[in-house]
């Protein structure tokens, strides 16, 4: 890692609490995610059937059954934890705000993961970032926020697995393409959360104004700005059509938050995906 990427990581993580702090409220808000249940071999109780014969005497519950005139079996709930992958953009794009007021990309897409991570650990279900170990547990959603702070590995997708990237999916549309037939052929499907800065969506530049690249070199004058309004929202919505076709081909959904707005509406919409990708 270079040492400016050292220095960002630092800084991300001096602001850790904060972020986690409102990951925890976003998450008390916000309905339950529970895990898959089906009998197995566990501890936890879960229901009782109707005795079959191929069960044997020594599977009967006697003391359920003994209240009325059928035989009942005890069935536990398996044990069958799950884990939900997170990739977070690295560049240094989505780590931008139009108003110094309003909160970056990259931290609302950080509140919005790691609030979800807090309900899925709180199923018992595991979350990781992409090419590191995923964990379950009361510190895993901290080690989760911890990992955030370095720049997301361009890893191998974990077979047959859930995997949430959030973005401002800028990035070509090969790119993605790339990413998602990875996904694909390891079995692996997941969501789409597209995070964007109003000043992006709404495009309100008027007279002349000067464009910087976040993070590089690159910069457009533009004399009349209003002027490509226009066209700069044609080629928004044709690049969100082609990533949207791409998640849905892939089995990745797409949904698109603005920072200006709440985020309990696009948690809540993710909690659903993610729990019938669990299902």
């Amino acid at each position: 890692m270079s040492q400016q990427a050292r220095l960002d990581a630092l800084a991300l993580a001096g602001d850790l609490p904060g972020v986690l702090l409102d990951a925890k409220r976003l998450a008390a808000s916000a309905p339950g995610v529970h895990g898959r249940r089906r009998s197995g071999q566990g501890e936890a109780f879960w229901q009782y059937r109707d005795h079959r014969a191929e069960d044997g005497a020594r599977m009967v519950d006697w003391r359920r059954s003994a209240r009325g005139d059928r035989y009942f079996v005890r069935e536990r709930e398996r044990e069958a934890s799950q884990t939900a992958w997170f990739w977070m953009d690295p560049d240094a794009g989505f780590n931008w705000t139009s108003d110094p007021a309003r909160t970056t990309k990259l931290r609302r897409a950080q509140t919005i993961a790691l609030a979800l991570a807090t309900l899925l650990t709180r199923g018992g279900e595991r979350v990781g970032a992409i090419g590191v170990a995923p964990r379950a547990g009361q510190r895993a959603v901290e080690r989760l926020a911890l990992d955030f702070t370095t720049p997301a590995r361009e890893a191998p997708p974990p077979p047959r697995s859930c995997i949430i990237f959030l973005s401002d999916f800028y990035a070509p549309v090969e790119t993605w393409r790339d990413r998602l037939t990875a996904c694909a052929d390891a079995g692996a499907s997941g969501a789409l959360v597209l995070v964007a800065d109003p000043t992006e969506e709404d495009f309100p530049f008027r007279g002349r104004t000067l464009f910087l690249e976040p993070g590089g070199r690159r910069e457009m004058l533009l004399g009349r700005a209003e002027a490509a309004r226009e066209i700069y929202a044609d080629r928004l919505e044709t690049h969100r059509r082609a990533i949207r076709a791409l998640g849905a081909e892939f089995g990745f959904p797409a949904l698109l938050h603005r920072t200006d707005h709440g985020a309990a509406p696009a948690l809540a919409m993710l909690i659903s995906l993610v729990a019938e990708r669990f299902a």
